[in-house]
């Protein structure tokens, strides 16, 4: 299974990276913007979270996303110490320019799947790394 799990991660990322590259942007790029079109206003350790990454990293990651002007960090209104990620407008941009071939990526990796397997798959998924959690 582990064996499966990353060729198969592997062959559905190789694709996704040619297209983040193209834009200019990296997978972590990616999960930023994706995380705060859900939930704006996250806090670094919380986004850090989410994202699955150190909040080092994140925070490298967040200084190029600055610079693009896609997000803005600023203290928290209730917590000065807090410092909160919001998306802008150009990063709202940025994820809607992507989005349509990001999804032509994902409709090839679920070619031949019905909706019920697509479903169950996540599923599984889930509840094979809530296993390890």
């Amino acid at each position: 299974m582990p064996y499966v799990l990353n060729r198969t991660t592997g062959a559905v990322n190789a694709d996704f990276q040619v297209l983040l590259r193209e834009h200019g942007m990296t997978l972590l790029h990616w999960r930023v913007l994706a995380f705060l079109r859900e939930t704006d206003g996250l806090g670094i350790s919380a986004l850090a979270n989410a994202a699955g990454v150190d909040q080092a990293t994140l925070s490298r990651a967040l200084t190029v996303m600055e610079k693009a002007g896609y997000v803005r960090r600023e203290p928290s209104a209730t917590d000065q110490r807090v410092l909160e990620i919001h998306l802008l407008s150009a990063g709202e941009q940025q994820f809607h320019k992507v989005l349509p071939p990001a999804w032509a990526i994902y409709e090839r990796s679920v070619k031949g799947l019905t909706i019920e397997e697509q479903h169950e798959f996540q599923r599984l998924l889930k509840k094979i790394w809530g296993n390890f959690a």
